[in-house]
Parts: C-alpha cells; sequence; structure tokens
C-alpha cells in the first residue's frame, strides 16, 4: 500500500515539473525511476503544447502559391462480386478495369483561407480516370495540416486547441537530420471513432512546425494512410513537398486499393505578415474551390515528357502495367445471362445519373431501398423523384424536377410537378412553376368549432370526427437577388380544396352545407430573404451561396383575392422567420429557427396553411434542415388549428455525447450525434414540447423524439432515413 501511494506522489511531481518545464527538459526526474511510457507521455504533452500554440500563427501564414503538382496514380480491383456494379456510386472506382496506373500534371493554385484550383495540363495511363478519379487525390491533398479540423469538418486533427480531450501523445524518439533536432511524436485517439485519426508528427525543435506527417484514419467509405512531407527551407518550410496516400475501400463485399504518390514545384508563394483571420473583412466571393476539366485534358504519350515530369522513375511492375492498355469492357465472366439480370437490377433498384454535353439526368430508381423512410406519426414512406436538367449559354438552366410519394400509415398519395428557368444565374434569377397536393386540412369555420369544444376539458379530436378536405395547388414564383445575400420573391398560387368524403348529416343543417362545399383561393405573394455577409462562389456564370457568420431574416405577406377563377378567398397571412447554423469549432454545430405567422382580414373562411409551420411527410437528410428544424410528434389537425403560431427550434449536433458513455465501441460507427429542443405557442395550445436525440453517419440517421403538451408525456416516436445516394 505504501508503495501504491510513493508511486503516486511521483507521477504528480513529474506531472508539475511537466508543466513548468514546458521545454521538456526534466534533469534528476528520469532517475526516479518512472517507466519510459510515463514520461513519453509527459513529454509529448509538453511538445504538443508549443505544437498547438504555433498552429495558429501557421495555419493562415501563407497567403497564396502557385504549383505544378505530379501525380502517379494506382489502383487494384483486390475483390469484386455481382454487386460491384453499384460500387461505383459510392466511391470512384472503374469497374471495368482491374489494374489501372495513371499519371497527371496539375497546374494549382491555392488562395487563403481554403480555396484551390487545380488545372490538369496533362495525362496518361494505361486506362483514362474519370472526373471522379481525378479528383479522388485532389479531396485528400487539399487540407492544411495545422487547422483544427480537414475535409470540411470531417475529422479532428491532433494540433486543434482541444486535442488533449480526445488524443494521447507520446514522444517517440529525437532524430538529428540537416543540422535539425526533429521529435517523433505518437498520438492515438482516446476513443476510436471515425472522427479522429492515429499515427505520427514529425516536430522541428524551437520553432515547432510539423515536418512530417503519417497519419491513419477513416473518411466515408475508405480507409486511409496518408505521408506527406513538408519544405524545410526557409521558402517552403510549411508547404508540402512530397505525399503518399492510400486508400483501401471495403463496401458492399468488394475490396478496391488505390495508392498515389505526388511531389509539389512551386512556382510562386505569397506569405502574409498579419494574421488572415484577424482581418475585419474578408472577401465574400470565394470562388475557385476546384476547377478540373477532364475532357479537356490533353493525353500525352511522350516518354520524354514523363521522364522530366516524374521525381522518381517507374517501377519494372508499374512499367510492365503502363504497356498494357486496358479496353473498356467487362470481364467475361460478366456476360450472358448473368450480365442482363444485372443491368436490369440496377436499373430498377439504384439512383441513375445520365450526363451528356449539356443535358443531365438523375432517376432515384423504382425499388431503390434507399428511398425509404420511416417516422413515428406517417410510419413507412417511399419516395421517387427525377431530375432533369439543360444547360444553355451563360449557363442559365432549364429543369424539371417531378417527385412522387406514399405513406402507408395514412395511405395517401402526395405528388408534386415542378420547373425551373433559371433566366439570370448570376443573380440567382429564376422563374418557378409547381402543382400538387399536400396534407389534408380542415377551413377555420371548423377551426371555431373546435375552439369551442376546448372549453370542455374532455375534449378529444378523435370524438371530434373532423371533416378534411383534400388539397391542391399550382404555384408560380420568380426569385431574384436585388445584391449580396437579399432575395425578392414574388409569387401568385391557386389552391382547390375538396372534402375528403360527403356528409351523411341532414342537409338543414348548416355544417353540412360547410364540409360539402368546395373552396378555391387566388393568392399573390411577396417575400423578402436576407443573409448579411453571404460567402459565395460563382461557378462559371452561377452565384452559389455558402455560408455566412449571420443569420438569415425572411418575411412573407400573402392576401387572398376574391372573385378570381370562383376565388372565394378575403384574408391575408403574414410569417416571419429567422435561421442561423452557428459553427462551434471541432465538428461541433449549434442551429436555431424562430418563426412565427397569423392571418389577418378575415373576411371569409380560409384554411391555416402556413410556409413555415407545417407537416413534413417524408424523412430528410441530415444535410438539410428539415430533419431537425420540425415537429415530428405533433399531431397533424394541430397544423390547422389557429390563426397564429410562434415556435422554436434548437439543435446541438457534435461527434461525441451519449454513445461514448454508455457503448464506446459503437463510436467507430457514428459520425454525429444529435439533440433537438422544440417549442410551440398557439392560442388554443399554449404550450407544447418536444425533446429529440439521434445519430447518423454516412449510411443512415435516426432519431427519437418526446412530445410534452403542458409539460404532460404526449407519446414517443422514431425517424429513420438514409443518406446514402442522396
Amino acid at each position: 500500500m505504501l508503495k501504491k501511494y510513493i508511486n503516486i506522489i511521483i507521477l504528480l511531481f513529474i506531472a508539475a515539473n511537466a508543466l513548468a518545464n514546458p521545454d521538456g527538459s526534466y534533469g534528476d526526474l528520469l532517475l526516479l525511476g518512472r517507466t519510459k511510457k510515463t514520461v513519453s507521455s509527459l513529454q509529448g504533452d509538453s511538445i504538443m503544447n508549443k505544437v498547438i500554440e504555433y498552429a495558429d500563427k501557421y495555419r493562415t501564414a501563407v497567403n497564396q502559391y502557385e504549383a505544378e503538382i505530379y501525380i502517379k496514380g494506382k489502383t487494384e480491383i483486390l475483390k469484386r462480386n455481382a454487386l460491384m456494379r453499384f460500387a461505383h456510386h459510392l466511391f470512384p472506382v472503374d469497374r471495368k478495369n482491374k489494374d489501372m496506373i495513371f499519371e497527371m500534371v496539375s497546374h494549382s493554385k491555392f488562395n487563403a483561407p481554403n480555396n484551390y484550383q487545380h488545372n490538369f495540363k496533362a495525362l496518361y495511363g494505361n486506362s483514362i480516370p474519370n472526373g471522379a478519379k481525378q479528383q479522388e487525390v485532389l479531396a485528400f491533398l487539399n487540407l492544411n495540416v495545422y487547422s483544427p479540423t480537414i475535409y470540411n469538418e470531417g475529422i479532428i486533427m491532433p494540433v486543434a486547441r482541444e486535442a488533449f480531450k480526445f488524443y494521447n501523445f507520446n514522444l517517440e524518439s529525437i532524430e538529428i537530420a540537416d543540422n535539425l533536432k526533429i521529435y517523433k511524436i505518437r498520438f492515438m485517439p482516446k476513443l476510436w471513432s471515425q472522427k479522429l485519426i492515429c499515427g505520427d508528427l514529425y516536430i522541428t525543435d524551437k520553432d515547432w512546425r510539423i515536418d512530417k506527417i503519417d497519419v491513419n484514419g477513416r473518411f466515408s467509405f475508405a480507409e486511409f494512410n496518408l505521408v506527406m512531407t513538408f519544405g524545410r527551407d526557409y521558402r517552403h518550410f510549411i508547404l508540402p513537398q512530397k505525399a503518399d496516400l492510400f486508400l483501401r475501400y471495403h463496401v458492399l463485399g468488394n475490396a478496391i486499393a488505390s495508392s498515389y504518390h505526388t511531389s509539389f514545384k512551386y512556382n510562386a508563394v505569397e506569405w502574409v505578415e498579419e494574421d488572415y483571420e484577424s482581418k475585419k473583412y474578408k472577401p465574400l466571393d470565394l470562388t475557385g474551390y476546384y476547377r478540373l476539366s477532364s475532357d479537356t485534358i490533353p493525353i500525352i504519350s511522350d516518354s520524354s515528357y514523363w521522364n522530366k515530369k516524374r521525381d522518381i522513375p517507374l517501377t519494372k511492375e508499374e512499367a510492365i502495367k503502363y504497356e498494357k492498355k486496358n479496353i473498356a469492357v467487362l470481364q467475361k465472366s460478366d456476360t450472358g445471362n448473368i450480365q442482363k439480370y444485372l443491368k436490369i437490377t440496377e436499373k430498377l433498384t439504384n439512383t441513375i445519373n445520365l450526363d451528356y454535353k449539356t443535358t443531365r439526368l438523375k432517376y432515384s430508381g423504382i425499388l431503390n431501398p434507399f428511398q425509404l423512410g420511416y417516422s413515428g406519426r406517417n410510419g413507412i414512406t417511399y419516395r421517387q423523384q427525377v431530375r432533369f436538367s439543360k444547360t444553355f449559354k451563360r449557363d442559365r438552366q432549364l429543369r424539371f424536377h417531378p417527385e412522387i410519394g406514399f405513406v402507408f400509415k395514412r395511405k395517401e398519395l402526395f405528388f408534386k410537378f415542378g420547373g425551373d428557368w433559371e433566366y439570370l444565374p448570376e443573380k440567382r434569377g429564376a422563374l418557378s412553376l409547381s402543382l400538387g397536393n399536400t396534407n389534408q386540412g380542415y377551413s377555420s369555420k371548423i377551426m371555431e368549432e373546435i375552439n369551442e369544444q376546448l372549453k370542455d376539458s374532455a375534449f378529444n379530436f378523435d370524438n371530434l370526427d373532423l371533416e378534411y378536405f383534400k388539397h391542391y395547388y399550382v404555384e408560380l414564383k420568380n426569385q431574384i437577388e436585388l445584391f449580396n445575400g437579399f432575395q425578392l420573391t414574388t409569387g401568385v398560387s391557386y389552391h382547390r380544396r375538396v372534402p375528403t368524403r360527403k356528409s351523411a348529416i341532414d342537409p338543414g343543417d348548416g355544417v353540412t352545407e360547410i364540409i360539402n362545399e368546395n373552396y378555391h383561393d387566388f393568392i399573390p405573394t411577396i417575400g423578402f430573404s436576407y443573409t448579411p455577409r453571404q460567402y459565395y462562389w460563382m461557378d462559371g456564370y452561377r452565384k452559389e451561396y455558402l455560408y455566412s457568420y449571420y443569420p438569415t431574416i425572411s418575411l412573407e405577406f400573402g392576401q387572398s383575392i376574391p372573385g378570381v377563377w370562383k376565388s372565394s378567398g378575403n384574408y391575408g397571412r403574414i410569417e416571419a422567420d429567422i435561421h442561423q447554423s452557428i459553427y462551434l469549432g471541432l465538428s461541433r454545430r449549434f442551429n436555431y429557427h424562430i418563426s412565427g405567422g397569423m392571418y389577418t382580414n378575415q373576411k371569409s373562411t380560409y384554411f391555416a396553411d402556413y410556409r413555415y409551420f407545417t407537416r413534413h411527410n417524408f424523412p430528410e437528410s441530415w444535410g438539410g434542415d428539415d430533419f431537425g428544424g420540425v415537429f415530428h410528434q405533433l399531431r397533424s389537425v394541430w397544423f390547422n388549428a389557429s390563426d397564429k403560431y410562434v415556435q422554436g427550434h434548437l439543435m446541438y449536433e457534435s461527434p461525441f455525447m451519449l454513445i461514448q458513455l454508455f457503448k464506446p465501441e459503437a463510436t467507430k460507427h457514428i459520425i454525429s450525434e444529435r439533440f433537438y429542443l422544440s417549442q410551440l405557442w398557439m392560442p388554443i395550445k399554449p404550450s407544447y414540447t418536444e425533446i429529440g436525440y439521434g445519430f447518423g453517419n454516412h449510411i443512415f440517421n435516426v432519431a427519437a423524439f418526446v412530445g410534452f403538451d403542458k409539460l404532460k408525456y404526449d407519446g414517443i416516436g422514431f425517424k429513420f432515413a438514409f443518406e446514402l445516394f442522396q
């Protein structure tokens, strides 16, 4: 027992000394008999404290550069089965060639903080890689090793300020090279997750920069190993010089291995004297993340050209592969009846993408299981979608996007046929026409009856036996940007509502006359949406919004006009919404939605049909806001039950929350977890609350929601949606 306490005291003494000596000099402490692992861990922490301190400066040290990048790529199909036909939808692979080798030369530019442009100048190989294959290596090489996260916040780096929460560090060795003392730091995640990596950092003494990084991790469907070395001379001391990337995919019983060797030759480098992040205003135009054009890359077969570009010669094995020009045909085992069957199966069960020059077609596949969804209120849902687009001069585009879906629990069929003519893409100018149906609802006359019934404490919607109306609509809308971040939307819509069933009540009853009547509404609308300091990029002539550090504020007015095409409605509608997604660092995010609306000048019968407060029938991807910005357990009758409402939705997202506490081994399969909190106020329902929790990855997301009516338990439900192919 005494020995145990002595060891604890010694360990605390070493830790205190480590904090007091950040340079890693421990002197006679090594004589205290501690194990090498403990000392190396303390030394590793001390060195990494310096690295993290300097990382903020190095991360923004380069303003821009131009470089010639040489890339040699190899891909081998290690294991394949009949499902290989679906693999190309999940990752870049040429399923027709078992062994591929190719070389590329790119003239590349970087502009701070995170803009990369790649213009390929030459290409050659035993098979020509497609555009997806060309981008594969660039997706992994376009990173700043001093950033807290990489790959669109997909991975937390060991140089992040909070890295000690996620990683253990050990000093493995000290090397001397080119008169530089280099520390080899081994870092390992405290919890296995796709958000974390493991490997070695090679750190130079005194300036605490990364000389080399050797990391292993998993991103999307790939296990990867990246080894990158950096320049040592003062002109390129934090820029990559060489990189070797190895990828291995295991999907659907198939195994594919890809490797890339890359070298960089810099033509120009511009450094910044001040911290880029400290500038008060950064340019909002972030055009130029990637620029790839596989159709225009010259194919150069001159061996002398490639000998000059290679930093290392081809191996004998690579040279032999070069001589074997693969023909883009399937192997014999894929022919005959099996081939025909698989082609038919693929068309029925998988997403189909067809591109020809300026025309693009995408179809979800009639038996595609990834179009299935589930929610507690709706049960199983299934949806079919078609996307067709035709591009004209100056990137003007004509688009059609019909969709149809079925809600099995309610036995309702929903459809929407929509089209857009983007006539001014540089100003986001688009004219849209859509027609379809939405959720069944009931009129304000029935709403008045509900308000009377609510005075009875024993009120129950089921006892009321509401008469619903089917809702069909057509809407013409124009949207255009008046100035950056500010969009004006004008439109006109026509609504027809038909009773779902004729009432058997005595014809003399006034209610019967109301229920059996069809209603028509003609509603012009005008709306504004503004996001301050909206960052964007130009894809040719087309302007695409990226992000902003400020909220988006929206306001919409609608006024029903009687006497137009049998329209009898005479009322107004006002709605406002504010929402924002706030990045908290290290793959954490906080979202909020606050909106409210009301009907004004109620001179006629109307249907409470709000823009921001409505029932969603089909589960959406986490990539959109719908999965967390709506009520999931609230019964559909309440969405039409009031002439005014106020709602609020909060969502917090983080890679590490509950799962690491209860099932740590599952964290390697989960990318993100979410907490939801939603609150609703209506005059007839003063307090309704929903609390939810969900988790997901690249394949699916799932969540559970609990409802509370005036803080009393009101039910629980689940929601499931596929992320794959969305």
